[in-house]
């Protein structure tokens, strides 16, 4: 009887202990990243030089693999971005070409209204004439180097018909990836209709990077383009000699790891800049809206100046940290068709940190020791904590690659018993 009573104690302890693994794996589950702000670093010994006073009227800084914040002024007010719009253009003609439904090397034939007069002389152009002939490549770098009006009504009217059925495609694929406060009526940023916040638009920014990296040396850095060219002659037109256009971003000609992103200027919202550069591991993106807008201020020099001193501040207080950690097991899946499982972090395993405590972050993984299906792809099953002398800094969810779906009869019949007797030995 003693023997018995043992048993049927124990027997509840464990169910106790199933119980309460159940309730703290639920809590796990829906546990959100956390990382410590610039402030909180001061516990470490660290004093962080204070950010440039700038000139624009709305400004963020973020890290590119981390997408943490580290400077912003008014970061959440909505301006036209100007020329900045031609990134979700180009956004859209790199995912089409990925589709299929477009090629670099296809010729477009120019049509008169992605031309002046349609398109102001005063604004940036690529000089597109009617009825000539240029290929998908030579409108992307139009777009992307020179920032060519003209190069974005052509892009829009060979991806969707016009310019309006394209600001449409451009404001569900933003919608899609979560910019709530981005909206577009045309694809060049000559209408001050247009709308984002610096906010959104450095996150944008990040998220095109990631999917279109080549994009940096392809176009963004790009210094010249020769256009038009010999072959762009029409019957009404024919080109003098070799054209020479310079990209209009002069961060890539004076800045140490400059390699993009865009400039922008309308009256109505003054200078803005989207820039990012890389050096010694760590890239940052930095988004400046509405810089002074009279040519007596002298915007672009002040544009140009604010946003290197951004970046110099960037470079000289933070640094990226990727320490190494033991990669997780695949986990046994539970009831799913298919019976394991390897988490993956939910975009780059890495941490911003003040440069000076770079070297001292430590890694580790937090994961339960199975899951049972349905999981959903993305789902949350764990995260890699970071630590500096034992005290957490921040994590990086471990998420399913893959949705794994709950199966069969059988397959729940057999995972019912092998996970009581994995139950009884304390392997769940």
């Amino acid at each position: 009887m003693k023997y018995f009573g043992s048993k049927r104690l124990d027997g509840v302890r464990k169910f106790r202990q199933f119980i309460a693994f159940l309730f703290f794996f639920e809590l796990f589950a829906i546990a959100n990243a956390s990382a410590l702000s610039l402030d909180e670093y001061s516990q470490f010994g660290v004093e962080i030089a204070r950010p440039p006073s700038l000139n624009a009227r709305s400004a963020i800084l973020i890290d590119a693999a981390t997408g943490t914040v580290l400077y912003e002024k008014n970061a959440d007010i909505a301006l036209p971005p100007a020329s900045l719009t031609k990134l979700v253009t180009l956004h859209l003609a790199m995912e089409e070409i990925k589709a299929g439904r477009l090629s670099p090397d296809e010729m477009v034939e120019i049509d008169a209204r992605d031309c002046s007069p349609y398109i102001p002389y005063g604004s940036s152009l690529m000089y597109l004439r009617p009825g000539m002939k240029v290929s998908i490549r030579d409108l992307m770098l139009g777009a992307a180097v020179v920032s060519g009006n003209d190069a974005a009504y052509a892009l829009a009217r060979r991806i969707a018909g016009s310019n309006e059925r394209f600001a449409e495609m451009m404001n569900k694929a933003v919608a899609e990836m979560g910019f709530d406060r981005m909206t577009f009526v045309e694809p060049s940023g000559l209408s001050e209709k247009n709308l984002v916040t610096a906010r959104q638009f450095a996150l944008f920014s990040k998220r095109y990077i990631e999917l279109h990296p080549e994009a940096l040396k392809e176009l963004h850095s790009v210094k010249s383009i020769k256009f038009p060219r010999p072959e762009h002659a029409t019957t009404e037109y024919h080109p003098d000699g070799i054209i020479i256009q310079y990209n209009r971003n002069p961060l890539i000609f004076s800045y140490d790891g400059a390699d993009g992103l865009k400039t922008g200027y309308i009256i109505e919202v003054g200078y803005n800049m989207a820039a990012t550069a890389q050096r010694n591991g760590a890239r940052f993106i930095a988004v400046l809206l509405g810089g002074s807008s009279t040519p007596y201020a002298n915007g672009t020099a002040v544009r140009t100046k604010d946003t290197k001193a951004l970046l110099d501040w960037a470079f000289s207080n933070f640094s990226t940290a990727r320490p190494g950690y033991i990669a997780p097991k695949p986990l046994r899946v539970w009831f799913g068709k298919t019976i394991q499982l390897l988490p993956e972090p939910n975009g780059e395993a890495a941490i911003t940190v003040p440069s000076s405590l770079k070297d001292r972050v430590w890694a580790r993984i937090e994961l339960p020791k199975t899951v049972r299906a349905p999981v959903q792809k993305g789902q949350k099953i764990g995260r890699i904590v970071y630590e500096i002398d034992k005290k957490e800094i921040g994590s990086v969810d471990l998420v399913a690659p893959s949705e794994v779906q709950r199966g069969g009869f059988f397959r729940i019949l057999i995972d019912t018993v092998l996970r009581f007797f994995a139950f009884i030995l304390g392997k769940v």
